[in-house]
């Protein structure tokens, strides 16, 4: 919810200032556009991610290109374009359709909105400010995939062996959670930092994993030739032994990340179990409902004994 009330705030912050950064002459009023269409798009996204910071950027130059031809095209250029990341993150093609065509025409009807009341009262401009960033707001009406589970199920699909399986369970348990912070500031940041942890640890595995194949397809190409090394020749006849070397070591440390990645999982997967029986086992003991409930009925059931003994 918070993010919501933030995004809006952003957006219209950023649509505020459009008429400011008129005035302020090209560069500082390219400058200010910029900083708000990337702040709104860091808020669309809820992470600071290259793409976001990418799409608000190219938000802010469609807006400045197209706000003078038509206020509706710039707004649903600024919209998309900051939507951008968030749209690659839906699940569905439908509802990734449905995203973008939200962003598209909620940004046009917002730019509509304040080119028709540019020149109205400032009572009425802060209105339709409003309502405007609310209608930038509606692809939130869609759901996105969490930030952190799109990028494991993204590396999962690059790595092969059990690394691929704990990418998987680690991105379907950050599905599970998104939202949820433990209680405790330390807790939460620790969590925070085991997450970023892995995210680390699948990064560095994929991109192992694709060193390892570029290897495994030169040894291939090596192997098909199937030209004898010339005479005397001691240092080709060496250069294979030591890239099976490396590969080795490679394959050792593919191991040992592969388990890494799995204790992360683990601990994750153990940590939020133990928080969710724990607030289960809370809602559990407080019965003060449920003892007011038996006395107010225990309590009519002996009124309604005595009048029928009255009769």
């Amino acid at each position: 919810m918070l993010r919501r009330i933030a995004f809006v705030a952003a957006a219209a912050l950023s649509l505020g200032l459009s008429p400011l950064a008129l005035r302020l002459g090209p560069a500082a009023g390219s400058l200010l556009l910029v900083a708000a269409a990337v702040l709104l798009a860091v808020a669309a996204s809820g992470a600071v991610v290259s793409l976001a910071v990418a799409g608000g950027a190219l938000g802010a130059l469609a807006f400045g290109l197209a706000g003078a031809a038509s206020p509706a095209a710039a707004g649903a250029a600024l919209a998309g374009l900051c939507f951008a990341e968030r749209s690659v993150r839906v699940r569905g093609r439908g509802a990734r359709l449905l995203h973008v065509g939200a962003a598209l025409s909620g940004g046009a009807l917002a730019g509509s909105l304040l080119a028709a009341f540019g020149a109205a009262s400032l009572a009425l401009r802060g209105v339709a400010l409003a309502v405007s960033a609310v209608l930038v707001a509606l692809p939130f009406l869609v759901d996105a995939d969490d930030p952190v589970a799109h990028a494991l199920d993204g590396l999962a699909g690059e790595v092969t062996g059990p690394a691929r399986a704990s990418l998987r369970e680690g991105a379907e348990l950050r599905r599970t959670i998104a939202g949820e912070e433990l209680r405790g500031r330390r807790a939460a940041r620790q969590a925070r930092a085991t997450w970023s942890s892995l995210l680390r640890l699948a990064e560095a595995r994929a991109r192992l994993e694709r060193t390892l194949a570029v290897g495994r397809a030169a040894q291939g190409r090596e192997a098909r030739k199937g030209e004898p090394p010339p005479a005397g020749a001691g240092g080709a006849e060496a250069a294979p032994a030591g890239a099976r070397a490396v590969g080795a070591a490679a394959e050792a440390v593919v191991g040992k990340v592969d388990a890494r990645i799995a204790d992360h999982v683990a601990a994750l997967t153990r940590t939020y179990t133990a928080v969710s029986a724990a607030l289960a086992a809370e809602a559990s003991l407080d019965d003060a409902a449920l003892v007011g409930v038996e006395t107010m009925g225990d309590a009519l059931e002996q009124v309604s004994k005595t009048m029928v003994e009255e009769v």
